[in-house]
């Protein structure tokens, strides 16, 4: 028995024609979530700090790192999960800034960036962090008013961590 033309179904019957409308309609589907996701992403800055743009090249202010390469500059960081409890000592030439400023940055969004103020107690510092420690952050310690910095990272689930500066010593 052979077919005839009229025994033809219908084109919304044919596998084949949906695969050729699902197919774009998947791509515009996914390049419009891409775009949104990219709207959304583009508020804050993941890095911190100022950064100078001339041209297709980013300029960053490197003299807080170099101040603590030269002083030799090495600190020790422990952490109290349960408490935020922040307890900083600092190896090297003599620091004598009664405050220090530690951030904890955070790897994607900087509206989710934590900072402790940290006030000398002896020879450490000490202060308290509000941020959930669940996850990887990328540490920095800095004296109050920027003329050194130290950089660091506390991956998850760890209490200690150690910063040093971002650069070798000359």
């Amino acid at each position: 028995m052979t077919a005839h033309a009229d025994d033809k179904r219908p084109w919304y019957r044919e596998p084949m024609v949906w695969l050729m409308l699902a197919l774009p309609a998947a791509a515009v589907v996914a390049g419009l979530s891409t775009v949104a996701i990219a709207v959304r992403a583009s508020g804050d800055d993941a890095v911190p700090e100022s950064v100078r743009r001339t041209a297709q090249m980013q300029v960053s202010d490197l003299a807080a790192d170099q101040q603590a390469a030269q002083r030799d500059l090495r600190a020790q960081l422990q952490l109290t999960r349960a408490t935020g409890a922040v307890r900083v000592s600092i190896a090297g030439d003599a620091v004598t800034d009664a405050r220090l400023e530690l951030n904890f940055v955070h790897a994607t969004d900087g509206a989710q960036d934590a900072h402790a103020a940290l006030v000398r107690s002896g020879d450490v510092w000490l202060g308290r962090i509000d941020a959930p420690l669940d996850r990887p952050w990328t540490l920095t310690l800095a004296a109050a008013d920027a003329t050194w910095r130290l950089r660091g990272h506390l991956p998850r689930g760890q209490d200690s961590a150690l910063l040093e500066p971002a650069l070798a010593s000359e």
